[in-house]
């Protein structure tokens, strides 16, 4: 559904300034040794204790920085946050680094390889509508008080977004990370951030993956589930949020990222929210292409790249769900949304909504849309308040 990104054929070294945060070394994982193998990104950093300068090295793609919008380090925040504690704000980025590399194959194959291109075409739709990489409207076009931002990716990358905020305290509303599906960018997708932004009263965080509209570099399964840690980083140590005032969203593709973030025990989050979800590329390929479920059944992965298996994971996830699914879907089979509901056994409270007239993008314009997500978080709050009284009462 559209080709990949052109590259930049000519590049220029890249000064990184030192920057002083007291974090020491991080060594890297094994599977972030197996990710970065090309040139390295050094950041110096200074201990509180000793003073003594160490560096983090991590590697970095060679994309030339944007000048349109603020850069954000998520690297850096990171360090800057661990002041308290370094140690143990080390041993966490290792575990959720690890984590995220162990939700995707390692191994492309033979026939992987082969497909490669064919597989980048349809699931990553980063290039579809022509002209996808220019942003055609803003949120203050919608009334939407704004910013425009780069996140800095753990690995190098520059991803763009839209932070979308409301007047006042920031904690004292809730706070949306929407992750959207393939295809476009975070400009198409305004007049669906309005709704929210109106009917739920939230801020809003959006980006666009990697390769996609602005955004540096090109799009695969791990590049997306690093840059969705990036946003919620961003959330929660750039703008201290707490993970009781957050809500992940996803849509389609935009689901199984969110599913994997969430996945994460050390990502907290008060809902998630999955529109759209499928179970994986493997299941979806079963139901377009008849022919391939024999050959499916033999093994799941044969010949894919990209798997996003969100099976597995949501029986992972304890915090409280809700799964939207469109009975008019033309793309995803509403049994997958079903199947990923009924093995999400872990979590604290979920919920299934299913719109008899609602297909691939159209759910937020479907009667009850809102009112099912606001009465499913005003549920969270009675419940919340009658624990907390219990807990009184016990006293």
């Amino acid at each position: 559904m559209g080709n990949t990104l052109p590259q930049i054929t000519s590049y220029r070294s890249l000064k990184i300034p030192k920057i002083k945060s007291p974090c020491s070394t991080i060594k890297k994982s094994r599977s972030l040794r197996e990710y970065t193998r090309n040139t390295s990104l050094v950041t110096n950093c200074v201990n509180s204790n000793n003073n003594n300068r160490r560096n983090i090295s991590f590697s970095r793609p060679r994309s030339l920085p944007p000048t349109d919008a603020e850069i954000i380090d998520i690297h850096a925040l990171r360090c800057e946050m661990s002041t308290s504690n370094i140690d143990e704000g080390e041993k966490q980025l290792i575990k959720q680094l690890n984590y995220i590399h162990s939700c995707v194959r390692k191994d492309k194959g033979l026939f992987g390889k082969i497909t490669e291109n064919l597989q980048n075409k349809h699931i990553f739709s980063n290039d579809e509508p022509e002209n996808t990489h220019i942003l055609e409207q803003t949120p203050d076009e919608y009334n939407m008080d704004y910013q425009s931002i780069y996140l800095q990716t753990l690995d190098g990358e520059f991803i763009h977004a839209y932070w979308i905020y409301q007047v006042g305290d920031i904690n004292s509303t809730t706070t949306i990370l929407y992750l959207h599906g393939a295809g476009g960018n975070i400009s198409h997708r305004l007049e669906v951030l309005q709704l929210f932004h109106e009917n739920i009263h939230c801020n809003i965080l959006i980006i666009d993956y990697r390769g996609f509209g602005k955004s540096s570099g090109v799009p695969s399964e791990l590049g997306l589930y690093i840059d969705a840690q990036a946003a919620y980083d961003y959330l929660i140590y750039k703008q201290k949020i707490l993970p009781e005032n957050i809500i992940v969203l996803g849509t389609s593709l935009g689901a199984s990222v969110a599913i994997q973030l969430v996945s994460d025990p050390l990502n907290r989050v008060k809902v998630a929210i999955f529109e759209n979800a499928f179970i994986s590329v493997p299941e979806i390929a079963k139901y377009f292409l008849t022919y391939a479920k024999s050959v499916i059944g033999i093994t799941k992965s044969i010949g894919f790249i990209y798997l996003f298996d969100s099976l597995p994971k949501v029986r992972r996830i304890e915090c409280p769900c809700i799964y939207l699914t469109g009975l008019l879907d033309p793309l995803i089979p509403t049994w997958m949304s079903n199947t990923l509901y009924n093995e999400t056994l872990s979590s604290t409270k979920r919920q299934l909504y299913e719109y008899p007239f609602g297909k691939h993008n159209d759910l937020p314009v479907m009667k009850d849309y809102f009112e099912n997500i606001q009465s499913f978080i005003n549920e969270l709050s009675l419940i919340k308040s009658a624990e907390t009284d219990q807990l009184v009462l016990r006293q």
